[in-house]
């Protein structure tokens, strides 16, 4: 039962007209292997992705077709389509990407914020930390997202931002796998808050440096931890 809810969860398709079948499918699937729902070796169905997704198959053999040019399943002649044996390796590369990006937007926000933006900024933390205190996960996930998009935003780079964009919701389902662990969620928030000093503090090398150790530091934790 506990299974069948989670799969409802990850590819229930909603009503997100602005988008295509193929680019739901493909963000559906990648949630479901970066979340470790799906791990390496999984064989992955057309017709039961189809079913959960409410969509005909045509879209999932699209979406498996772009997946497999980023690694993160491998289709056999044959036999079907698998998460790849290589799937965490594509996970950590685009961490990499993601770690030097975001790296550099701290090193902008800090040049750039003003001072009411701090004050905003520090609020976020104060409302991440008493959500961490209360062990309101879900909730924490979803500010943790903000406080994220905070730093990108007041980067004040449009190209940046387009390229974060990219892997949103690869992003979110990266997070909120690692806010699955207690010991992920206390050190995130901790790292999360020296990150804030660095910027605070103008001190925009610091808080380059911090922002790249947290991501790197989670992505080889979580990827060391995989699911049951």
């Amino acid at each position: 039962m506990q299974k069948q809810q989670q799969a409802q969860d990850f590819f229930s398709s909603g009503v997100e007209n602005v988008k295509s079948l193929r680019e739901i499918a493909v963000e559906k699937i990648k949630e479901a292997i970066v979340s470790g729902y799906f791990l390496p070796g999984d064989h992955l169905k057309e017709r039961e992705l189809s079913q959960l997704m409410g969509i005909s198959t045509t879209p999932i053999k699209e979406a498996f077709r772009i997946l497999g040019n980023e690694g993160f399943v491998q289709t056999i002649a044959r036999k079907g389509t698998y998460v790849s044996e290589y799937a965490n390796t594509s996970i950590e590369e685009i961490l990499l990407l993601r770690a030097s990006i975001e790296g550099l937007c701290c090193r902008l926000a800090a040049m750039k914020m003003t001072d009411a933006e701090m004050e905003r900024m520090e609020e976020q933390v104060q409302t991440m930390q008493k959500l961490k205190d209360s062990h309101q996960t879900e909730a924490l996930i979803q500010q943790n997202t903000m406080f994220h998009e905070m730093i990108v935003k007041h980067a004040e780079n449009g190209m940046i931002k387009n390229m974060l964009n990219n892997v949103r919701a690869f992003d979110q389902a990266f997070r909120k796998r690692a806010l699955s662990y207690e010991k992920e969620v206390s050190e995130g928030y901790v790292e999360h808050a020296a990150i804030f000093q660095a910027i605070k503090q103008r001190d925009g090398a610091l808080a380059e440096q911090l922002m790249k150790d947290h991501i790197l530091r989670t992505t080889e934790f979580i990827l060391s931890h995989q699911k049951e």
